[in-house]
């Protein structure tokens, strides 16, 4: 996947590193770098950007201002030399902020962060499109799961496990939001399982089974469970 970026940051210095970083990761293309952000502002609808490396405290229009004119077109990486300014750049939904001096390091790791984030914008762009999936996170990757993949959803601690007939994914994603996602093949039977109902073996009053997994129904979910399956 190549990505269009663009700099902008009034230091000659940090600007040219930009550049020779740039250079250095074979999925950016550096459409344009710019000094003066008044300058740059004429060209950002033209190129439309997949990344701008902004810098925060510059004369005329600080980065601040163009994030929040920008920050739903494009992914915005903050460059700067102040802590102090992190905060709010993150308030902004930034991908990530680069403290001055840069390091390749550091800026190849915002650069994943960004990428990361505008592919999993493109997937879930997908998704309401083509209402037959769910894109999950889990192992540091944005994962494409059909809902006839899903047998049931089960809630953990600090996690959420999707379960499969082939395996099993662990995500943040909580089980509200899966609620939310899902076609109406899926009902919730407890307030730690979601389940998709074509997968049931069997039920009772109190329980169900699917793929040989014993799965609760709670008591307040109880009704409109069998209302569902009726």
């Amino acid at each position: 996947m190549l990505l269009k970026c663009v700099a902008i940051d009034d230091d000659p210095l940090c600007l040219s590193i930009l550049k020779k970083y740039c250079q250095k990761v074979p999925s950016l293309r550096l459409r344009g770098a710019y000094e003066n952000p008044t300058d740059a502002l004429p060209h950002l609808d033209r190129i439309n950007p997949d990344i701008v490396f902004l810098d925060i405290n510059m004369p005329e229009i600080s980065g601040i201002r163009i994030a929040e004119i920008y920050n739903h077109k494009t992914t915005i990486i903050f460059t700067t030399s102040h802590k102090d300014f992190a905060l709010e750049g993150f308030e902004l939904n930034a991908a990530d902020y680069l403290l001055k001096p840069l390091n390749f390091e550091r800026f190849f790791q915002a650069v994943c962060k960004a990428k990361d984030r505008i592919e999993f914008k493109a997937l879930k762009k997908l998704s309401f499109e083509d209402n037959d999936h769910v894109i999950i996170k889990s192992d540091y990757k944005n994962i494409k799961l059909k809902f006839s993949q899903i047998l049931f959803i089960e809630a953990l601690d600090n996690y959420v496990k999707i379960h499969t007939a082939k395996r099993n994914y662990l995500t943040l994603q909580n089980l509200k939001h899966f609620s939310k996602r899902l076609n109406g093949d899926f009902v919730r039977v407890h307030k730690s399982y979601i389940v998709a109902v074509s997968k049931i073996e069997y039920f009772s009053r109190d329980q169900l089974r699917i793929n040989g997994r014993e799965i609760p129904i709670g008591r307040s979910y109880a009704q409109n469970f069998h209302e569902k399956v009726k």
